[in-house]
């Protein structure tokens, strides 16, 4: 269970779109809400953002066009779900440094980090969030102090 230090902090979502598609039985223009009520589930509150990384040429119009009209701003990363999963890399690296206190969810798997969550949360003022497949690792999930499974977060039967 996640441990709020401060219940009004800002959200930023880094969501690994190549490696955690939406689901099958979920509307894209749904997500940001599904999002937004997990977070509110647990008592934090504030602005949130939402970036989408990855290779936006295999994500159909309709999707980009429903995610983007919610506020998930979109990424393009013209290469595979390893280059999506670098870029991720690189905003968890500038949101570590983010001097307030803010939660970060990160969708992804473990094989797409090349690091280890639990090291993100070594400051106190912030927590790491984890949404992931049915797929990812017993460690990578064990490493994040509150966690979904990413189609049920989808699905709203979290």
């Amino acid at each position: 269970m996640a441990e709020p230090l401060n219940l009004k902090r800002l959200q930023h979502v880094c969501w690994n779109i190549e490696n955690c598609p939406i689901s099958k039985g979920c509307k894209a223009e749904e997500i940001c809400q599904k999002i937004s009520s997990a977070l509110s589930k647990l008592n934090y509150r504030g602005p949130i953002s939402i970036s989408a990384y990855g290779n936006m040429n295999y994500i159909p119009p309709s999707i980009k066009k429903a995610l983007f009209s919610t506020g998930v701003v979109l990424n393009h990363v013209h290469v595979n779900s390893r280059g999506s999963s670098l870029h991720i890399f690189s905003k968890l690296l500038d949101w570590r440094r983010h001097p307030n206190p803010s939660n970060l969810m990160l969708i992804s798997r473990d094989e797409s980090l090349p690091y280890d969550l639990s090291e993100l949360q070594s400051d106190p003022h912030n927590n790491v969030l984890l949404a992931h497949p049915p797929n990812a690792s017993e460690s990578f999930v064990a490493s994040a102090k509150t966690t979904w499974l990413w189609n049920s977060l989808c699905k709203n039967i979290i």
